[in-house]
């Protein structure tokens, strides 16, 4: 396995992002030197896909880092149905590619060297640093990570409003901060799979009632523990987790549908429409109708 090494700054660049499903028998696309790098994310089934002579199995909770420079293919069909995340983002400076024994032993000797060496800054002096992206990975918080491509997708909606290009940039930070980490990361804690299964549940089931009863039969832990590690992994307990995935689906309608707002409310799992547009204007600050009309406002 490949890691992709560059110097800060300049930061790398978001271009856009998308998620799509995929069919049995369905194949990834076979290109070659696209100038862009662009990440696959697998949250169901499994991608198939090579880079000149390297071939991957990009199964679910993985992520593979395809090279602008090379040429990308599917040596195979999708054998179940797969959805997949995808991101395209370039880096303005220079990078270059290494071996991940030749990486981690280098990173060693040279933090070796660093804490042995006396450090001379001046107040006003800019210090550039390395940062390293695995090229194929078992991804330490998939979870979270999908949730900020999520984001980031949502935002390409309303690109043409002042500011959100640059939220989207500050955003995209994240995720070479949650790729990044991966590679740092060994054997994922109890209590990261514990939580990381209960949100691709509660992702999966957002429109069924809350029981912190069949969640915990659902993934066979005990509630009370699911609670504790959702609370420490994404700063909340299950049900207002699933109220905040009630309301990023919300937020996609609202954007992508003329649906009224009681349907729109109904389609993510609100009986009462009134309790819908209070737990979305909490959390958004603003009603669904004002938020609507803020981010599909278009110039004249």
């Amino acid at each position: 396995m490949s890691v992709i090494l560059f110097t800060a700054p300049p930061l790398p660049h978001y271009i856009v992002s998308g998620k799509t499903p995929m069919p049995i028998g369905s194949k990834h696309p076979n290109r070659q030197n696209i100038g862009i790098f662009d990440l696959l994310i697998v949250t169901k089934g499994c991608l198939y896909v090579g880079e000149d002579e390297h071939d991957y199995e990009v199964a679910q909770g993985y992520a593979l880092l395809l090279r602008p420079d090379k040429h990308h293919y599917a040596y195979s069909g999708c054998l179940e149905e797969t959805t997949h995340y995808w991101l395209h983002f370039n880096i303005l400076g220079e990078w270059t590619a290494i071996g991940e024994e030749t990486y981690r032993s280098e990173r060693d000797t040279a933090f070796e060297e660093e804490t042995q060496r006396p450090v001379r800054l001046s107040a006003f002096s800019t210090t550039s640093y390395t940062v390293a992206l695995p090229q194929f990975v078992k991804l330490a918080q998939p979870q979270k990570l999908t949730e900020v491509i999520d984001q980031l997708i949502m935002m390409d909606q309303s690109t043409h409003l002042s500011g959100i290009r640059l939220k989207q940039q500050a955003l995209f930070q994240e995720v070479i901060l949650l790729l990044s980490a991966s590679l740092r990361a060994g054997t994922p804690s109890p209590q990261s799979v514990c939580a990381e299964r209960a949100a691709s549940y509660l992702r999966e089931n957002y429109k069924e009632s809350f029981s912190a009863k069949r969640l915990g039969e659902s993934i066979n832990f005990h509630p009370v523990y699911i609670a504790r590690c959702m609370q420490r992994m994404f700063g909340c307990p299950p049900a207002v987790y699933q109220l905040q995935v009630r309301i990023e689906q919300a937020k996609l309608l609202l954007l992508q549908t003329n649906l009224t707002v009681e349907r729109i409310a109904e389609e993510v799992g609100f009986n009462q429409p009134a309790y819908f547009t209070s737990s979305f204007t909490k959390i958004e600050g603003l009603s669904p109708r004002k938020y609507r009309q803020r981010f599909t406002w278009t110039r004249e």
